[in-house]
């Protein structure tokens, strides 16, 4: 890890640092989902241990994602990393196994509410399509190479204390690709109590989220990135030909990430485990963003209120 480059730093008073972190144990790593939104959902989230955090409601649009990614890798992958960063390379590669494993995950979840459940029986009409559409442009990009899914890298810089983890969505030995599900939307009809649902168009430029996060992957394997959007209609790909995706821009953003970590950690040290002091540095979590702070669990609610007096 990257601390024992921080040679001047005491590990036991690091350790104390970020023993609010998952239920007292602490934190391992970063990724870039962990650090993508403000400091103060980071901490109501991962204050939280793993297993706590796997019961948060989560909505179907997350689940449609994993759903159609993890179908294709599953049929196209000639090697394939698992949770345990266990390296899998015999499994029934069919359409049919990849697709029906994944759906008894997707039923696994309970809806959050009665829009979220309309979305959940109605998205699975949009979910072959759009598998076969995101085959066919990984087909296309990744040709007769070797392809290996969710393959796990490190990464940390001589200032940082904690590594930053990720995983690759499609890897060849000199590219890789970021995918990115546009699931379909629910909306209330108006004047009565339904809803509806279409397909979500495709972004016309790289939004700068999955930008930041090809960045770190582009930073640590110097390979050529694909940032991919498909839904149950088309795709689009960005390659190094878009100004956003050129490797000075993606430099830029990495960097704007590993400066955003270093501040968060500069800030845990200083408060040297006391949460309630770290929330005061933080700006307050802002309960009308359209998402950030959507969903909350009661547990979470009330670390707000104790945090930061929201009730």
């Amino acid at each position: 890890m990257c601390i024992h480059n921080l040679k001047n730093m005491d590990l036991q008073k690091i350790e104390k640092a970020f023993s609010f972190y998952n239920g007292g144990k602490g934190l391992d790593h970063w990724s870039y989902s962990s650090t993508s939104s403000p400091f103060a959902k980071n901490i109501i989230n991962y204050y939280f241990p793993q297993e706590v955090r796997r019961k948060f409601p989560f909505r179907y649009p997350g689940d449609f994602g994993n759903l159609v990614n993890n179908t294709v890798q599953k049929m196209l992958a000639d090697v394939l990393y698992v949770e345990g960063r266990e390296r899998l390379t015999e499994w029934d590669r069919s359409y049919e196994a990849a697709y029906n494993h994944e759906l008894k995950d997707f039923h696994s979840k309970l809806p959050v509410d009665a829009k979220d459940k309309f979305g959940r029986e109605e998205v699975l009409k949009y979910a072959e399509p759009c598998i076969k559409i995101t085959e066919k442009v990984v087909k296309e990009i990744v040709g007769k190479n070797k392809l290996v899914c969710e393959r796990y890298i490190d990464h940390g810089i001589d200032l940082m204390i904690k590594k930053i983890t990720g995983r690759i969505d499609y890897e060849t030995k000199h590219t890789f690709i970021e995918l990115k599900t546009k699931p379909p939307k629910t909306s209330k009809v108006r004047n009565k109590e339904e809803f509806k649902m279409r397909s979500q168009d495709l972004p016309l430029e790289p939004q700068i989220e999955h930008l930041t996060q090809t960045s770190f992957y582009y930073m640590v394997t110097k390979k050529i990135p694909y940032l991919v959007y498909t839904n149950d209609k088309e795709f689009k790909l960005f390659d190094q030909s878009h100004e956003l995706m050129k490797p000075d821009h993606l430099e830029y953003l990495y960097n704007k990430m590993i400066e955003k970590i270093l501040l968060w950690e500069k800030m845990i040290m200083y408060c040297d485990g006391d949460i309630e002091k770290l929330a005061l540095m933080c700006e307050p979590p802002d309960m009308d963003h359209p998402f950030y702070y959507r969903d909350l669990t009661d547990d979470q609610r009330k670390l707000i209120t104790k945090l930061w007096g929201i009730k």
